[in-house]
């Protein structure tokens, strides 16, 4: 049986994140921690960034409440916030993000959690968690799109602690919910009010890592994965492009999918953010339907290879009107 934190717990719990939030708020505007529009941008008005930390209140709070349980996630978790929140303030060069990020997740994988585990298979997951993060902060780059799309997986992974598997704390995917939805309150608007920023990316990406891991160990089974489906399609075949192209994969662009829909056919952040939402949850909801059915390896590259030419036939009538007109 799942132990959930009393209602009471609940409230303190979301006054809490809510007042950290509009405490940084301040904070940000006061020192300047704001983004500003560029040419490779995808919004036009000067904007508070490093909402994300609004995440790193949540673990806090958790680990707090939890009397340090997940102590290593969380800490892993906190370490790599931090590091996008310099960022945020800093603009760190990526060389020396990607050390870091690298340094912290060997770290976090020789936890008494992965001991005993196959040595192919802790590079995989190295692998995994790292282009994770890193994926889920190229996509973060219109309002709403990370903080709806997160909610696709986070209300998920609920779904299945509570109603087929026990893999996590349903307190930490519930805290963390809520954490989503108090900033979504900030950012998924026309104009938002901040934007998650490095740290609330990284945070996230972090977070949907390991939850897609703890599941996969849980249940020998790579299905988790599909609930990143659009986000490993668009970054994925995008990544791709530019390779072949011979770009520099690190450096700003404005050649996902999602960019081209708002930066060339002129359509809104959250008319984008909401399809991407409304793709992503059909493909949970089903998945969740026949969840007990299990879905072996062949039936899940399946969906990635049907799914990847649908994208890549959209893209290409995207791309050719764009070279129309």
């Amino acid at each position: 049986m799942i132990e959930i934190y009393s209602i009471t717990y609940y409230v303190l719990i979301v006054i809490s994140l809510i007042v950290g939030l509009l405490i940084y708020l301040k904070m940000a505007e006061k020192w300047s921690i704001i983004d500003q529009p560029n040419s490779r941008s995808s919004h036009e008005y000067i904007t508070k960034r490093g909402g994300g930390v609004i995440y790193l209140f949540g673990m806090i709070v958790y680990i707090i409440c939890s009397k340090f349980n997940m102590s290593n996630i969380i800490i892993c978790g906190l370490f790599l916030g931090l590091m996008g929140f310099i960022d945020d303030v800093k603009n760190l060069d990526f060389k020396i993000k990607l050390v870091l990020q690298s340094l912290t997740i060997g770290l976090f994988l020789t936890t008494d959690y992965y001991v005993g585990l196959e040595w192919y298979l802790l590079i995989l997951m190295f692998f995994f968690i790292l282009s994770s993060i890193n994926i889920l902060n190229f996509m973060d780059g219109i309002n709403g799109m990370t903080i709806l799309y997160s909610l696709t997986f986070l209300i998920s992974f609920y779904i299945i602690n509570t109603h087929f598997i026990v893999f996590t704390d349903s307190n930490f995917l519930l805290i963390i919910i809520l954490s989503n939805l108090i900033i979504g309150f900030f950012n998924v608007r026309k104009r938002a009010i901040c934007f998650l920023g490095d740290v609330g990316a990284i945070s996230m990406g972090f977070i949907y890592a390991i939850l897609t891991i703890m599941l996969m160990v849980k249940t020998n089974s790579l299905s988790p994965l599909i609930l990143f489906l659009i986000y490993f399609l668009d970054s994925g075949w995008t990544i791709l492009q530019r390779l072949f192209a011979k770009e520099n994969i690190f450096q700003p662009h404005r050649k996902h999918l999602y960019q081209l829909l708002v930066n060339e056919y002129k359509l809104s952040h959250l008319l984008v953010s909401i399809i991407y939402f409304l793709i992503q949850s059909i493909v949970n909801i089903i998945w969740l339907m026949n969840y007990e059915k299990g879905l072996t390896t062949s039936f899940l590259i399946s969906i990635f290879a049907i799914s990847s030419v649908v994208y890549l036939l959209i893209k290409k009538i995207v791309n050719k009107k764009l070279t129309l007109t």
